[in-house]
């Protein structure tokens, strides 16, 4: 694909119907909107441990993925409004193509599926995993202040069984409950931590987590923060708030 001299072009050809819909913007126009009365929804462009300087090196992309970059973002556009951040999760982990994936079960690739999420693309191999408080800490140690949480994917716990990874077993660090922060931008760090990942074997509670409600109060003591809505299906009609979480 990259050796094709013509898909640029085609794929600006591709494209044009959607700069049409949705045309470039100056600065001062995105930040007189961002002013509008009502509410602006920001997504992240992708998991926080997919974070070009905090996540696991090499297999990370060139974005920056925290409560901070929309602070950034906000006040570059002159913008002073109260900002609420919430992290979304899983109810299990994925991971596509490369990367550590410490909980990764082929049984879970097999009964959750995802249609949206095909292998035969560049990207490699779709893999699924069950919850870790590790990747969980750490996400939260490095996405920034925030006031709650959102969880998807709820109604997997009906279709697969799901357990409760509380911790690792290494060959270098022995058992591990979390991961050592590194500096601003310390590749090395980041890289060590992979390759501290490719070799952690996962070290599961005794009983599978049965329920949304007990998943919902196992990411709420893990994190302190309150699981502000669940989602049990792939439209907004199956968000629910957390007092009518099963």
């Amino acid at each position: 694909m990259l050796r094709d001299g013509t898909l640029a072009r085609r794929w600006l050809d591709a494209v044009a119907p959607c700069v049409a819909q949705s045309p470039p913007a100056s600065a001062d126009r995105i930040a007189e909107r961002l002013a509008r009365p009502g509410a602006v929804v920001f997504e992240g462009a992708q998991g926080v441990l997919l974070d070009e300087w905090r996540g696991f090196h090499p297999h990370t992309t060139w974005s920056t993925i925290s409560a901070a970059a929309v602070e950034a973002v906000l006040a570059d556009a002159g913008i002073d409004a109260p900002v609420q951040h919430l992290g979304v999760l899983r109810s299990y982990l994925t991971r596509h193509g490369l990367g550590p994936l410490p909980t990764h079960d082929r049984a879970l690739d097999a009964r959750l599926a995802e249609p949206h999420n095909a292998e035969d693309g560049w990207q490699g191999a779709f893999r699924r995993g069950h919850p870790d408080a590790v990747l969980l800490r750490y996400a939260l140690d490095t996405v920034g202040a925030l006031d709650g949480l959102v969880a998807s994917h709820l109604d997997a716990l009906g279709r697969a069984q799901l357990r409760w990874c509380a911790g690792y077993r290494t060959a270098d660090a022995g058992r591990l409950a979390s991961l050592p922060l590194g500096g601003v931008r310390d590749l090395d760090h980041q890289q060590a931590l992979t390759q501290l990942l490719q070799g952690a074997e996962p070290i599961y509670e005794p009983h599978p987590v049965a329920t949304p409600h007990a998943w919902v109060e196992h990411a709420e003591a893990l994190s302190g923060l309150p699981v502000r809505f669940g989602a049990f299906g792939p439209t907004r009609e199956a968000v629910r708030a957390r007092k009518h979480l099963p």
